[in-house]
């Protein structure tokens, strides 16, 4: 499959015309609205975009070909940040065998999963987990990856072989996020921001601010920009030419302003490889 998919995408990323850069996605009468303009392109040259089964199948080869194997390793950079919170939290509220409730995780733009399964794995079995994403596509191989993850596990777990509860899987925008004020003690965001226009961006930050509790934490991972390892800088641009429309943009942006209007306060920031991840924390009322 990664095979077929590279002819196509090496074809278009030479070719650069563009209808290699559009997707079939249309407003649909049932929804009306949930695929912003921006969402309408076939970012990396991929196949029809985010927008099939396709797509998913090869996402993770695609992405770990690209990279040279690295992928794992820098989405995992969003994990010292969420863990540190969660064993503190944990300290705070009880340890793990306490009724006190379980913690509550969102993850903004899940994709097929895989890092759902990476956090999953250092957060306690009865971890309330939920994740958004655009694609149904994209969401059915999150929710296979789910569902093996949990098999997994299970098997694993001499001591703990009870049902582990799956996680929440729900199509919505980053910009538009459908919870109430305060609802989860963690946000986590991992290679978004770099495919949305500056203003969604500021949209996504403050949606993420508003639906965490406070004293809770939100870990934010993407690409790295312009500064944060200068002797790559001039590289960076390249991206663009992968059908990225906003990365130019987003190498120049002041991330942490976004996610500091809506009231969070900067805690840590981590750089691996091409990655940095920044956590901010939400004051306690």
């Amino acid at each position: 499959r990664f095979i077929q998919e590279a002819i196509g995408t090496l074809g278009r990323r030479a070719r650069m015309r563009e209808a290699d850069k559009e997707v079939w996605i249309s407003d649909s009468d049932f929804a009306p609205g949930l695929y912003p303009d921006y969402y309408k392109n076939a970012f990396h040259y991929q196949t029809d975009g985010w927008m099939s089964r396709e797509s998913a199948d090869v996402y993770e080869t695609s992405t770990e070909t690209l990279f040279l194997g690295r992928q794992d390793s820098m989405q995992r950079t969003s994990l010292p940040a969420l863990l540190t919170f969660a064993r503190k939290k944990i300290n705070e509220e009880g340890d793990r065998s306490s009724p006190n409730r379980p913690l509550r995780v969102l993850e903004v733009a899940c994709g097929t999963g895989r890092f759902m399964t990476f956090v999953r794995d250092n957060l306690p079995l009865r971890t309330k987990y939920t994740a958004v994403d655009l694609s149904p596509f994209y969401l059915d191989a999150a929710r296979e990856n789910d569902s093996y993850w949990r098999k997994t596990r299970r098997d694993q777990d001499k001591l703990n072989r009870g049902a582990i509860e799956p996680a929440r899987l729900i199509q919505a925008q980053a910009e538009n996020l459908p919870f109430e004020d305060e609802s989860f003690d963690a946000v986590v965001c991992v290679y978004l921001f770099h495919e949305l226009p500056r203003k969604v961006r500021e949209q996504a930050a403050a949606e993420m601010a508003r639906v965490v509790a406070p004293g809770g934490a939100v870990i934010f991972t993407d690409s790295i920009q312009r500064g944060d390892r200068p002797a790559l800088d001039e590289g960076l641009k390249n991206f663009e030419k992968m059908n990225e429309p906003y990365y130019v943009d987003y190498s120049e942006d002041d991330l942490s302003s976004h996610f500091e209007k809506a009231g969070l306060k900067p805690k840590t920031k981590i750089v691996m490889s091409t990655t940095k991840s920044l956590s901010f924390e939400k004051p306690e009322e």
